[in-house]
């Protein structure tokens, strides 16, 4: 089960980049999973990458809150990353 340990973003005029960390109770004694985030120009606008290079996949656990994280900020509060949602519209 994971639970959010850290969130971090940055951002100047044109982009944004960050991580998000999480905790995992059932694996307490190995590294936090970790997912770097980076702008993209095209919808959902952002990129995730995990620093794992073995769980690159989208399903995995910490890429899919990561994702979720993601989308909801930008969906909901981009003025926490200098930005307003017109920066970012949704599809439909």
């Amino acid at each position: 089960m994971l639970q959010l340990l850290s969130l971090t973003l940055a951002f100047d005029d044109a982009r944004f980049f960050g991580s998000v960390m999480f905790n995992d109770a059932d694996h307490p004694d190995e590294p936090p999973p970790t997912v770097l985030v980076d702008h993209a120009g095209e919808a959902p606008w952002f990129r995730l990458r995990n620093v794992d290079p073995d769980a690159q996949d989208l399903s995995v656990p910490a890429m899919v809150e990561a994702d979720r994280i993601m989308r909801f900020i930008l969906r909901y509060a981009p003025e926490r990353i200098g930005r307003t949602a017109a920066d970012f519209p949704q599809q439909p």
